[in-house]
């Protein structure tokens, strides 16, 4: 299953380096010049597939790719190009590059992709001296591992209380809240438009849920637009990760589906459940948006109101569940 335009680098020597590792399996890519390909190995929970990420990988790409094109929609946002399915038990691809892995890595199911550059130098030093503790700041500085810095934008999440600089710190996977990213200056409303054009197109063109789908800042590809800031450099947001995505229904059982793994999700997008009033503000941002362009998707139909209101009642639901938890430990240390 790997295409021709994928074997190009099999006399090469570089070995492979470990970039990242989640649930799914462990990523890997080669620190040489020309382009950056990314290797999603099928070595984690038994749960989690590959093959379903790279179907599900490509259906989304080219569901954006034709959106972005015919009606402007999430033109600022990225998706990894896919460039190949390897098996495991395809034993030329592994012949001809198994050496450039750790001798105790086995064969497996691995997704090929574009790999997305991480967060520049100078970028990765100010996140530091803002976020991390001043004890342990020089050894992050200068971590191999923490060179590999992608930033998830945690819209969703806002921290209201003054907090002390971290002393567990790591620039991979690095996540920014909400009350974070305003602080650094990013523009936080343009994200949450482009996540609502994100989740549009996939829900209603891709018809999957979106389940556990990841959102990163990162470069952006030479020659695009990009979003300049003074911290992050000229950037863009980038979606990944679709090992757990799934097929939904266009009807109500289908909405419920999504709704549910909107919240299952890592807090990327604006939640209607926020106290401050910022995070009222950005939700209603997010769903004007994210209605203009289902409209444009699918016309006049009412599956995203419909989509909208249960989010709504499902963030109600988390709220006053919040509260009973906070009234019970008040009463739980006053009894004390």
């Amino acid at each position: 299953m790997a295409s021709a335009s994928c074997t190009a680098d099999k006399d090469e020597a570089v070995e492979f380096r470990q970039i990242g590792k989640g649930f799914c399996g462990s990523v890997w890519a080669a620190d040489r010049p020309g382009p950056a390909w990314a290797l999603k190995r099928e070595d984690g929970g038994p749960l989690r597939s590959v093959l379903r990420d790279s179907a599900s990988h490509q259906i989304i790409e080219q569901s954006l790719k034709h959106f972005q094109a015919t009606a402007a929609l999430a033109t600022k946002l990225n998706i990894p190009q896919h460039r190949a399915m390897v098996l495991g038990n395809d034993q030329q691809w592994w012949n001809e590059r198994y050496q450039r892995f750790p001798s105790n890595y086995e064969h497996c199911n691995t997704l090929i992709t574009e790999r997305i550059l991480p967060v520049a130098r100078p970028a990765r030093e100010k996140l530091v001296d803002l976020f991390c503790h001043q004890k342990s700041q020089e050894a992050i500085k200068n971590s191999r591992k923490d060179e590999d810095c992608l930033i998830r934008p945690y819209i969703g999440r806002r921290r209201n209380h003054f907090s002390c600089p971290s002393p567990f710190f790591t620039l991979r996977n690095k996540p920014l809240l909400s009350n974070q990213l305003e602080e650094l200056g990013l523009p936080v409303e343009e994200y949450a438009a482009v996540m609502a054009d994100a989740l549009a197109i996939i829900f209603w063109h891709s018809h999957l849920d979106a389940n556990d789908v990841e959102f990163v800042l990162a470069p952006a590809r030479a020659g695009e637009s990009a979003t300049e800031s003074d911290v992050l450099g000229a950037h863009r947001l980038w979606v990944l990760d679709f090992d757990c995505v799934k097929s939904m229904t266009m009807d109500e059982q289908g909405i419920d589906q999504a709704a549910k793994a909107f919240f299952r999700n890592d807090p990327f997008y604006p939640r209607p459940d926020g106290e401050h009033e910022n995070d009222h503000k950005l939700w209603r941002i997010f769903v004007e948006r994210f209605l203009a362009s289902s409209s444009v998707i699918i016309g006049d139909s009412k599956l995203p109101g419909t989509m909208v209101k249960r989010l709504e009642e499902l963030g109600t639901e988390r709220k006053y569940r919040a509260e009973r938890i906070r009234r019970a430990e008040e009463n739980d240390l006053a009894v004390s």
